[in-house]
Formats: structure tokens, C-alpha cells, sequence
């Protein structure tokens, strides 16, 4: 008699059949019930800037593309635009439906891997039960398991890795055109998410080729495999670019996103084994040795077991390992992991944070742990294989109890194995401020009504708005941040019995009785600004008093509260504020009156607290919301800038003028005006200073040909209302300084006021010194005398001099025998001379009725030098030119001449030849001096835009205009007028060439097709 089914092994077997399904249909039911749970990264933000900005792109806004100094363009979108258009199908506004949909998404996309790990365990050793096992593996990391739903970079690239290798053994197994082609578009997809995954590109090509040799000592199939390699690489390429809109415009550009994201420009520090480190200094063990103490033990041991049965497999039989096997899959696997890591070592590229952006490896880990618990499966003992198989499962499931103990913080992870030996501690912990979260839902939960109010010394003022923005729309309206006195202070620590340790990051809300405590800090200032003068007065009356910088406006309404503040404070010591802070000297905060004011019955009062470093001065400003102007921005002395002020009221001024006394020594230099109206301070100021010794001036300075450091600043940036004086103080270089030149001008009035300040009696010697070692005879006569010493220095001289003989501009152009030894900052394409133009205040001196200007020259060696005085109202006033190298000087003309090409490019006014040297020539063989007066026209248009001089580029010019004045560029040889010019060294379409004067227009013009050959 036939008995009916055991209905217990009929449930038994479905549910072995479906254990992986109703594993995924459990993960995908926490998942949703965890969905709200954790904090918002630092990079969601970003990430999802870059998703829209490639969406916009693609839809035809050409301006959309991210900017090519941004390096996050490298970062592919094949993730982050169905975000995007599932957030933009859904209608999504609000920052929380945005992000939670994200999540929902990307954790949905994770649970997608874990099932491709099943899929290829399961077709790799035909065991539902290692499938099973080698998912959970996958899925049970705690630390990637919490990334699974903010961390839309790392996480995607691991998931995609997984769905590529299964995607990579599925071609091998079914060894089909199409199943390759699938493969190659996935193998696409994985380097789309991040330009890394190139590298399986050559793992799956790899194996194609010894394919191809073993189908080849067949006799037969090479075809075949040739067609399945085709067909692989022409879908990933395709693929590739298709998802790449970067690509699209600029193929080529990809080329510079391995050497960029390898060497990516964060330069961010990490605690790692109880030291700050950084790359480019991180140590060798870096990455090993986060993945060896935040996995899971039992995914590290079932690991090592797979490639050790892997090497006794190849051991064994090394042909078979090398076939079309699971074994072959199992080293491509093991490569996947060995050879990025050796990489890494080697390279060692910039890495940050723990080990989340080589998360990737975890697959290939994966895959080996499959082959692990096959070595398990293959222990011929039963009862030796169930107690493994136990000791197994009771490894992922203490992985998963961990899990439960730290949500919401499974990204904090770390084995208990490894913990004991390399303390947690010892390792960067929430550098993403996840943490930051629970602050705020804590702060609200312990104030239930009204407004709530938070700080935080662990949590940035960014990393609290980004984690408000998660929050439900009633708790955000009640949830300010108030730098100055919270209702709550968000802290770093939480006594965690499970970990039995401090963790770092985790916040705790210190309940203050803040409605009370912080409006009697509050009225505590408003006291002590009150006994005190104000040291600015602008929409707020601002004071310093008991550490804080003080806004107080009375009588007060709340729009006066509206707008941004800044404060910027610059310290004695420059090096007292992180690098990464500096703006300009100093270090800024902006805020707003919500996060740092109070209303005090009919006050307003800010309070800011000032750094503890000694400081200088203090900037504020203020830009008002919306329109209507409204803006004020001042400095105030404190500090050094007080000390200054005090010792200038203890002296006597240096120079008067414009109604300013100008007090100076040698540390800095103090403007005071009294009285002093607001017009008083109108336009700008200039200051010049020149060192004693040349020497001391910035490189960058002497590679502009300059002799002095430059400053122009205006009275509300750099001045202060003080004392009722307009007051300004400049700090001064620490070199020892000759003298100063200043001054006050406007755009419509022109120069106000003007001074110059003698600080060291060597500065008179050097005039002195000009005038007693003239050369017998000067090089030049004009409005000037020019004398050039056989020391390099060019002396200007007007024996009677009255000031309009020194009125307007001096103008200076230097040409080296050897262009090459330009500057760099006069090596302009075409350019052959350094500009050196000046005025008389700045190089010149009246002495004993005598106007006298000294320059020193450049050190190169000159060939001429062209020069003379002009004024804006009636032009050059005086022009001469002076050889220094006659032969050097007239050689190159009469060369030009001795080899004309055989015809001109153009016949006009003049004959304009080209030659292939890259040299242009105008040439009028019967030539009067009025035939070469005026400007001459050189514009050169470049083949490529690309090749145009910044300068040409950031005018918006589609050529190099290059025009000039014949006595600068020309010479009359022999009745012939005769100018040089070198052309650009870059490929050239055309050139127009022409010659004007001013009020008389074009004489002539000619455009000359150029081959760029």
C-alpha cells in the first residue's frame, strides 16, 4: 500500500526551496521597518547633486554639466539617475520624502546583491544550503548592512560587483554571444558607479583569452570565444558611454579619472591606531587591516578556508583549475580581491574615513566564503559537518545579534575578536555625523512644546541641518540651531553596556534649564554692553565684552533681524586657524540672528563668542535678505590693532593729507581722520610698499617685475569708526622697509589724496647716489633725459622739474635678446617684452628742483628697451627707444629682410609675409615716418579655442589680439619700414592683419589664411 507524503517534509522541503526567498522577504521587512532610523551622510547631499546635474544634462541643458574643476564628474550616474527619476515621478518636494525614498531604493538595490550572491553560490555548487549561507554572509555585515541606506557611492559599487560576477560566471557557464553581452553591459554598469570597476573588465577578458588558446590546441572553437570577447567588449563600451554623459562631450576626458579619484583632492585626516594620519602618509596596512577588525570573523575564517581548498584544488590539478570550472571562477574571484588590495599598498592612492571606499572587496570575500563552506560540505563525517555547518551559523547569527545591539549604529561596528586587540577607540568613528540624528530627536522628545533650540562641539552646524532635514516637517519648524546658549547641547559620548566603552559620536542631550539660564546670559551682556561704548555703530551697535562679540539693536522689530552676519577674526598669528579656515587672513563665521540672538523686551542682542587666540582685528559685516540694500561691513581694532592705535596717538603723524594723519613704524600703519564724516571714507585706498632690500619681496612679486608689495582695501572692509575718528590700521611686512606710498581715490574724482612715508634715510641715498653717478652722456633726450648705468639701472631725469612735468603714466617695455628669458608673467602667446609701466610717485623723487626716477632693470640680457610718458587726456606725451645690443637690435631685421618668402600673404599698406619659422613680417619697401604711425592690427585666430591664452579666453575673444605700435616691434632699415613679430607656437587657422590711428580709422587690412602645418 502506497503511504500518503509526510506533510512536515513536504513544509520542510518547500521551505528549503524558498529559504532564500523568505530570507530576502524578512531582510526586505526590517529593511522598511529601519528605513527611518539612521542619520543623513555627509555625501547624500552631494551625491544627489551630481545625479541632477547629469539629469538636467541629458535633457539638454548643455550648462548643467558639473564644472571640469570638480572632481565628483568623475563619479558615474548609473545609480544615481533612477533616483532621481523616481523622485521626480513621484513629485517629490519635501527633503525628507526625498530622502526617505532614496533609501528605500538603495537598500532595495543591497537586498538585489544579496540575491545575486545566492544565485551564483547556488549555480557555482548546486546546494541550496551554502547559497543560503554565503547571502546571509553578504547581508549580515553590520557595518555595511547600515550603509545599505545612506550611503549611495560605496555601497552601489559593492552591489554592483556582486550582480557582476554573477552576471560574469552566468556568461561563462552558458558561453553564449548574448550571455556575454549581458555580462559586458553589467561589467559597464559596475565602472559607471565608480571608474574602478575597469578592472573586471580585464578579469573577464582574462580567462577569454586562455580560453581562446585552449580552443586553440583543440583545433576548434576560437571562433566562438572570439565572438563571445567581441561581443562582450562592444556591450561594455557601449554601455559605458551611453551611461556616462561626461563621455559624451568629451571621451577622451575619462582618461583622467583614475589618476584624479586616485589622487583625490580631499585632504582629510583619520584617526587610525591611536594617530591622526593623512594621506599622502597613511600606512601601508591602512585598508587591511579596517576590513580585518570591522568584518564579521566567521566571513573572514570561511574565507580563508575557500582559498585554501581553492590552492589545494590548483595544487592538485592546475590544468582542471584553469578549464571552465568553478575553481577557474574561484581564482578570478581570489585576484578580485588580492590584486586591488596589493594596489592600494602600492600605490597607496588617497583614502580616507575607515575602509568604505574599498567596501567592493567585500564580494570577492564573499565568493570565497562560498567555497569555504563547500570545503565544510565536503567533510566526509556527518557529524564533523554539522557541528562545522553549526559553528558557521552561529557566527552569522552573532553578527546579526550585534546588529540588533547597535542599531542605529551598525556602521560603528567592529569584531568583538579584533576589538580586544586593536581597541575601537583607536579608530575614526562616525565621521559622517550620523550620530547627529538622535541628538535632535532627543532634544525635541525632552521638549515636547515650543521651540527648541540645540548646539553642539561634536556636531557641525552642516552636519545638524543636514540631519533636521530627515526629521518630520512639525519638528523641523520647532528646531533651531543656536550657537550661543541652546535649549540642548548635543555631546560626543554614551555609556553603551554593550560595547563597555565610550562611543565616540553618540550623542547625549544635557538638558539645561536654558529658558531661564540662557536669557539671563543673554541679559548679562546686554549689561555689559550697555556700560561701554560701541566700537562700530551700523544697523547694530557692536561691542566686545566677557569673550563675546556683541550685536545690540534698541528699540528693535524682528525684520531688523533678518539677513546674514559674518564675523571673520584675524589673529595675531596666522597659523592659529586651521588651514582649511583661512579665508583672506582669517577665520569666518557667518550666521544668522535665530542661531545666536535673543529678543530682550525691546532689544535685540547677539552674542558671538570670540576665538581664545590673540587677535588682530575683527571684520563684521551684514548682507540683508532679499532686496532693499541695507549691507554694512567694518573692522574693529582689537588686539595688536589697538596697540597700533595707541601708539599712534602717542607720536607724531609721518604725513598728512586729505585730512588723514598717517602714523607709521615698522609693524603697522594707522589712518586716522577727525572729524570724520562717512564721506570722508568714500572710494578706495592704495597702499605701496617698498622693502629695503628687493630681496625680501614675495616670489611672486619680483616674477611680476614689481619692486613693492601692492594693497588696495576700502574704509568698511579695513576701517573703523573708533573713538569718533575714522581710523584704519594696516599691519605692515616684517622686512625692513624703505618708505610707503598711499592714497585715496575714486572712479569719478580720480586721486583724492596722496603720501609718501620715508621709514629709512637709505631710501634719499638712492636718489643722491643716481644723480652723482650719471654716464656722460644719456642714452636718450626727450621730455626726459634717459641714462642707462652699466649696473642695470635706467635713471629718468628732468633737471627743472615742476609737478605737471611728472603728471600721467611712464611707460617701460623691456625686450630680452632671448624671449625665453620672459618672466612668467609676461609670457603671453606672441608676447616679446616685459611691461614694466609705472608712475612717478611710486619710482620717482623731486631733489633740489631736479625730477628723478630710478628703475633697475631686468638681469637678462636686453636687446632694447622703448619708453616714454603719457596721460589719459593727451596721450604720449614723450616716446624714446634705446638699443643696448645694436647687433642683436638690427641683426634680426635685417635677417627678416634677407629672407622674405618668395611672395607675400597679403599686399595692402604694407606687405605682410609669413614665414614657416613662425615669424610674420610687415614690410613697406618706401616708407616715411608718418607711414608708420598709429596702431598696427595682429589678431591670430588658433585652430583649436583650447589654445588661446587665458587672458584671450577670460575677455571672450575668439582670437589672440596681438596688436602694437611700430616703435615698439618696427624698424627703418635703409628707406624700408620693416616690423617683426613671432607668432603663437600653437596651430593657427588665420591671421588679420591691418594698421589704424585714432580719429583717422582703418588704413588698411588684410586676413591671411594660415596653414597650420
Amino acid at each position: 500500500m502506497k503511504l500518503p507524503p509526510d506533510p512536515r517534509s513536504s513544509i520542510a522541503a518547500f521551505l528549503a526551496r524558498r529559504s532564500a526567498l523568505i530570507a530576502l522577504a524578512v531582510f526586505a521587512a526590517v529593511g522598511l521597518a529601519a528605513l527611518d532610523d539612521y542619520g543623513v551622510s555627509l555625501d547624500e547631499g552631494w551625491q544627489r547633486q551630481i545625479g541632477y546635474a547629469s539629469f538636467n544634462y541629458i535633457l539638454g541643458d548643455e550648462d548643467a554639466a558639473l564644472d571640469e574643476s570638480d572632481h565628483n564628474r568623475f563619479y558615474g550616474i548609473a545609480f544615481e539617475i533612477p533616483l532621481i527619476i523616481a523622485e521626480r515621478a513621484l513629485g517629490l518636494k519635501d527633503s525628507r520624502d526625498i530622502l526617505l525614498s532614496r533609501r528605500l531604493l538603495a537598500h532595495a538595490f543591497f537586498l538585489a546583491a544579496g540575491f545575486c550572491a545566492w544565485l551564483l553560490a547556488y549555480r557555482l555548487f548546486g546546494s541550496r544550503l551554502i547559497a543560503l549561507f554565503a547571502m546571509l554572509i553578504f547581508l549580515l555585515h553590520p557595518r555595511i548592512y547600515a550603509h545599505s541606506f545612506f550611503n549611495t557611492k560605496d555601497l552601489p559599487f559593492l552591489c554592483m560587483f556582486m550582480i557582476a560576477l554573477y552576471l560574469t560566471h552566468r556568461a561563462f557557464r552558458r558561453d553564449t554571444v548574448w550571455a556575454f553581452a549581458l555580462c559586458g553591459a553589467g561589467v559597464a554598469l559596475l565602472a559607471n558607479v565608480r571608474i574602478f570597476g575597469v578592472m573586471l573588465f580585464a578579469a573577464v577578458l582574462a580567462p577569454l583569452a586562455l580560453d581562446a588558446v585552449l580552443a586553440a590546441r583543440r583545433g576548434g572553437g576560437v571562433k566562438r570565444v572570439l565572438a563571445s570577447a567581441a561581443a562582450f567588449a562592444l556591450a561594455a563600451i557601449l554601455a559605458f558611454y551611453a551611461a556616462f554623459p561626461l563621455a559624451w562631450r568629451d571621451p577622451l576626458a575619462l582618461a583622467d579619472a583614475l589618476p584624479t579619484l586616485a589622487r583625490h583632492p580631499a585632504h582629510i585626516s583619520t584617526l587610525f591606531q591611536g594617530a591622526r594620519v593623512q594621506w599622502p602618509s597613511l600606512p601601508w596596512n591602512f585598508i587591511p587591516t579596517w576590513m580585518l577588525i570591522t568584518t564579521p570573523a566567521v566571513s573572514l575564517a570561511l574565507a580563508a578556508l575557500g582559498a585554501l581548498s581553492l590552492a589545494r584544488l590548483c595544487a592538485a590539478d592546475w590544468r582542471e583549475a584553469l578549464a571552465n570550472s568553478a575553481a577557474r571562477f574561484g581564482l578570478l574571484a581570489a585576484a578580485c580581491l588580492i590584486l586591488p588590495a596589493a594596489a592600494v599598498i602600492v600605490i597607496a592612492p588617497n583614502m580616507y574615513n575607515d575602509w568604505r571606499m574599498m567596501y567592493f572587496l567585500y564580494a570577492p570575500v564573499c565568493v570565497l566564503a562560498a567555497f569555504g563552506l563547500r570545503a565544510l560540505a565536503a567533510i566526509p563525517k556527518p557529524g564533523v559537518r554539522a557541528a562545522a555547518f553549526a559553528l558557521a551559523a552561529l557566527g552569522i547569527a552573532a553578527a546579526a545579534v550585534r546588529m540588533v545591539s547597535l542599531h542605529p549604529h551598525q556602521s560603528e561596528y567592529f569584531s568583538l575578536p579584533a576589538e580586544r586587540i586593536a581597541p575601537a577607540e583607536n579608530y575614526q568613528l562616525d565621521y559622517w555625523g550620523l550620530s547627529c540624528r538622535e541628538g535632535l530627536e532627543r532634544a525635541l522628545a525632552m521638549q515636547p512644546n515650543g521651540r527648541v533650540s540645540v548646539n553642539s562641539d561634536y556636531c557641525t552646524q552642516h552636519a545638524l541641518e543636514r540631519n533636521r532635514s530627515i526629521l518630520p516637517i512639525e519638528d523641523r519648524r520647532r528646531l533651531s540651531i543656536n550657537r550661543a546658549f541652546p535649549d540642548f547641547w548635543i555631546g560626543r559620548t554614551l555609556e553603551n553596556p554593550d560595547w563597555k566603552r565610550e562611543i565616540y559620536g553618540v550623542p547625549i542631550s544635557a538638558a539645561l534649564d536654558a529658558r531661564s539660564e540662557a536669557r539671563d546670559a543673554y541679559r548679562s551682556l546686554y549689561d555689559a554692553a550697555r556700560a561701554i561704548e560701541p566700537l562700530l555703530q551700523a544697523r547694530f551697535d557692536i561691542y566686545l565684552a566677557d569673550g563675546f562679540i556683541i550685536y545690540l539693536k534698541e528699540p528693535c522689530a524682528e525684520p531688523d533681524t533678518t539677513g546674514t552676519f559674518a564675523v571673520s577674526a584675524r589673529p595675531v598669528h596666522p597659523r592659529a586657524v586651521a588651514e582649511y579656515m583661512r579665508l583672506d587672513g582669517f577665520e569666518r563665521k557667518e550666521f544668522a540672528f535665530r542661531d545666536y540672538g535673543a529678543f530682550l523686551d525691546d532689544a535685540c542682542l547677539m552674542a558671538v563668542r570670540l576665538p581664545t587666540y590673540p587677535l588682530k582685528s575683527l571684520a563684521v559685516s551684514y548682507v540683508p535678505s532679499g532686496e532693499g540694500g541695507g549691507a554694512w561691513s567694518g573692522e574693529i581694532p582689537v588686539g595688536g590693532h589697538i596697540e597700533a592705535y595707541a601708539r599712534a596717538m602717542e607720536s607724531e603723524p609721518a604725513a598728512r593729507s586729505g585730512g588723514f594723519a598717517i602714523y607709521a613704524d615698522q609693524d603697522a600703519l594707522t589712518y586716522v581722520k577727525t572729524p570724520c564724516e562717512e564721506s570722508d571714507a568714500r572710494g578706495r585706498f592704495a597702499l605701496s610698499v617698498f622693502p629695503l632690500d628687493p630681496d625680501d619681496l614675495p616670489k611672486a612679486r619680483r616674477n611680476e617685475g614689481l619692486e613693492y608689495e601692492y594693497a588696495s582695501f576700502a574704509f568698511h572692509r579695513r576701517g573703523a569708526i573708533f573713538d569718533g575718528k575714522c581710523v584704519i590700521v594696516r599691519d605692515l611686512p616684517d622686512y625692513p622697509i624703505s618708505h610707503l606710498q598711499t592714497g585715496q581715490w575714486t572712479d569719478s574724482e580720480g586721486a583724492l589724496w596722496s603720501a609718501k612715508i620715508v621709514l629709512n634715510a637709505a631710501y634719499y641715498e638712492r636718489y643722491a647716489q643716481a644723480l652723482a653717478n650719471l654716464p656722460p652722456e644719456p642714452s636718450a633726450r626727450s621730455d626726459f633725459d634717459v641714462y642707462i648705468r652699466k649696473d642695470g639701472t635706467l635713471i629718468y631725469l628732468k633737471p627743472s622739474c615742476a609737478d605737471e612735468d611728472a603728471r600721467g603714466r611712464f611707460f617701460l617695455s623691456v625686450f630680452p635678446q632671448d624671449p625665453a628669458d620672459l618672466p612668467p608673467s609676461a609670457r603671453e602667446p606672441g608676447a616679446e617684452h616685459e611691461s614694466l609701466n609705472f608712475d612717478f610717485h611710486l619710482y620717482g623723487e623731486t631733489l633740489d628742483g631736479k625730477c628723478v626716477i630710478v628703475r633697475d632693470l631686468p638681469g637678462y640680457p636686453i636687446s632694447h628697451i622703448e619708453t616714454g610718458q603719457w596721460t589719459d587726456g593727451e596721450g604720449d606725451l614723450w616716446s624714446a627707444k634705446i638699443i643696448l645690443n645694436p647687433a642683436a637690435y638690427y641683426g634680426r631685421y635685417t635677417q627678416a629682410l634677407a629672407n622674405l618668402p618668395d611672395e607675400p600673404s597679403a599686399r595692402s599698406g604694407f606687405d605682410v609675409y609669413i614665414r614657416k619659422d613662425g615669424t610674420i613680417i610687415y614690410l613697406k619697401p618706401s616708407c616715411a615716418e608718418e607711414d608708420a604711425r598709429g596702431r598696427f592690427i595682429l589678431s591670430v585666430f588658433p585652430e583649436d579655442q583650447a589654445d588661446l591664452s587665458q587672458t584671450a579666453r577670460d575677455a571672450g575673444y575668439e582670437h589672440e589680439p596681438l596688436n602694437f605700435d611700430f616703435p615698439a616691434y618696427g624698424a627703418i632699415i635703409g628707406g624700408k619700414c620693416v616690423i617683426v613679430r613671432d607668432l603663437p607656437d600653437y596651430p593657427i587657422a588665420a591671421i588679420e592683419a591691418g594698421q589704424w590711428i585714432p580719429g583717422e580709422g582703418e588704413l588698411w587690412r588684410a586676413r591671411i589664411a594660415v596653414d597650420g602645418d
